[in-house]
């Protein structure tokens, strides 16, 4: 493959990934204002975590958003093989947050599970919260 066709095929794949990354963030977006909505009236601690969940997932399509422009960048002077490396560097980025958004969700879990533990009751979540939990897994 000559530098010409792999430079139109680069491009072709950065503008594939961001289309759909766009539209992946678009969707987490709109999950984030109804998980939100549906968590705080449905009265359901599972559907903020969830929400959180979406949170993450919108930060993290804004980061390929980002680094996808930065990667597609041809080889230059100071790059002799190209930007390809940033797309490392977003990885290591979305690694990270969906450790610590991980390890937020596991404390609240335990939490909850504590307090249950020594007699704390739960509330049973309404009905919003199920339909906001079906309108995420259809939706996505």
């Amino acid at each position: 493959m000559d530098e010409k066709t792999s430079s139109s095929a680069e491009k072709e794949r950065a503008r594939r990934i961001y289309k759909v990354t766009a539209v992946g963030s678009l969707v987490n977006f709109l999950l984030i204002i109804v998980k939100f909505v549906a968590g705080i009236y449905g009265r359901s601690a599972a559907m903020i975590a969830d929400t959180v969940h979406s949170l993450s997932d919108f930060i993290t399509d804004l980061i390929v958003l980002v680094f996808i422009r930065f990667s597609s960048k041809p080889v230059d002077y100071s790059h002799d093989y190209g930007h390809g490396k940033f797309e490392t560097l977003a990885t290591a980025m979305i690694g990270i947050i969906l450790l610590f958004v991980g390890l937020g969700v596991l404390w609240s879990g335990a939490s909850t599970v504590w307090g249950v533990l020594h007699g704390e009751i739960l509330q049973a979540p309404g009905y919003i919260a199920l339909i906001a939990a079906l309108i995420s897994i259809v939706s996505k």
